[in-house]
């Protein structure tokens, strides 16, 4: 007796395949968030260091999308109003002292007074309304990141945090818990950590609060030596390294060389580049008299194609953040005015 024939699923032609294909749920779009402009140059090295991270399969389409805006004109100085705010801090104390009230927060927009200083917090959130208005009109997730260790100072990132972490779909990365999470991740035996940055971000401590309770020892220049040629070394409109950057004048490339070298002489192990626009003066090194160098960029960088899609991350060398910066970042000629 002939065995009965199973039912066979019908064949389905190349077109519905390709129907079939195209019903696919496509995963959601993410979209990373440079927040620039402070510095320029630093938003430009962090969209670099971004597509350096990033394991594109050598196709264009294989890199993560990215809206960076760099609005500088809107963003005022984080030292300059850090300085402000400590000293407003200072004033409020005093009159409390008298009077039994204190206030000590710049509104946004606040015209009282030429002396008062615009908490920078204020322009970020108006670049990053821009932004997640664009990744809205997308249905795509943000991954925001700001390039700028001085911004991260509690005064300043705790307002932009409350300015607009309410956001929706919106991941905001911590450069310098990044930095700090790299440091114990890659080299668990340190014990002291050197540390070259502005002025505000020293006073503000922003790094120390962070490694200290983490067993780290901060080490850095000498606070009435060194501390104010270092903030020069950046901040100097002639040859500082935001006024010249990409380009390193001898003279800055030299400073920071002398401030690595002495942060060498106390033990550092490792030396953070505190400042996102130093990174340049080191440019395309990951060590400095056979000590790593840590470009908080770079760990900024890396969190933020980890958190938008960990298959995109390439592997990072184990001795170093990654940082590898094409020469055109280069110190510039002894003839070039930038030079005298």
């Amino acid at each position: 007796m002939p065995m009965p024939i199973e039912p066979s699923e019908p064949m389905q032609s190349p077109v519905a395949v390709k129907v079939k294909k195209m019903k696919t749920k496509k995963p959601r779009e993410v979209m990373l968030g440079i927040c620039g402009g402070v510095g320029p140059a630093a938003g430009l090295l962090l969209h670099q260091l971004i597509l350096q991270n990033t394991d594109s399969a050598g196709e264009d389409q294989g890199h993560l999308n990215v809206c960076h805006f760099s609005r500088s004109e809107d963003m005022t100085d984080r030292t300059e109003y850090l300085v402000y705010a400590a000293s407003s801090s200072a004033d409020a104390t005093d009159s409390d002292s008298d009077t039994g009230s204190c206030s000590s927060e710049v509104p946004c927009d606040s015209s009282d007074s030429v002396k008062e200083v615009e908490n920078p917090a204020c322009g970020m959130a108006r670049t990053f309304a821009m932004m997640h208005a664009a990744a809205s009109a997308g249905r795509a997730r943000l991954v925001v990141g700001v390039p700028c260790n001085t911004f991260h100072a509690q005064p300043i990132w705790d307002e932009f945090m409350r300015r607009t972490g309410h956001a929706s779909d919106v991941h905001h990365v911590h450069m310098l818990e990044e930095t700090v999470a790299f440091i114990a991740r890659k080299l668990p035996s340190c014990k002291r950590v050197g540390l070259m940055s502005t002025t505000g971000t020293r006073s503000s401590r922003v790094y120390h609060d962070l490694l200290e309770p983490r067993g780290y020892t901060v080490v850095e220049v000498d606070a009435r030596a060194m501390q104010q040629e270092l903030h020069e070394s950046i901040y100097n409109r002639e040859w500082g390294v935001k006024s010249t950057a990409p380009a390193v004048s001898p003279k800055c490339d030299a400073n920071f060389h002398r401030y690595a070298m002495q942060l060498r002489e106390q033990g550092a192990e490792v030396i953070i580049l505190g400042c996102t626009e130093i990174p340049f003066v080191f440019a395309g090194k990951t060590h400095f008299a056979g000590i790593l160098l840590i470009d908080p960029m770079a760990a900024l960088a890396r969190a933020m194609i980890r958190d938008a899609d960990p298959t995109r991350l390439k592997l990072a060398d184990s001795n170093s953040t990654a940082k590898k910066v094409p020469s055109v970042y280069s110190v510039v000629p002894l003839d070039s005015p930038h030079a005298r």
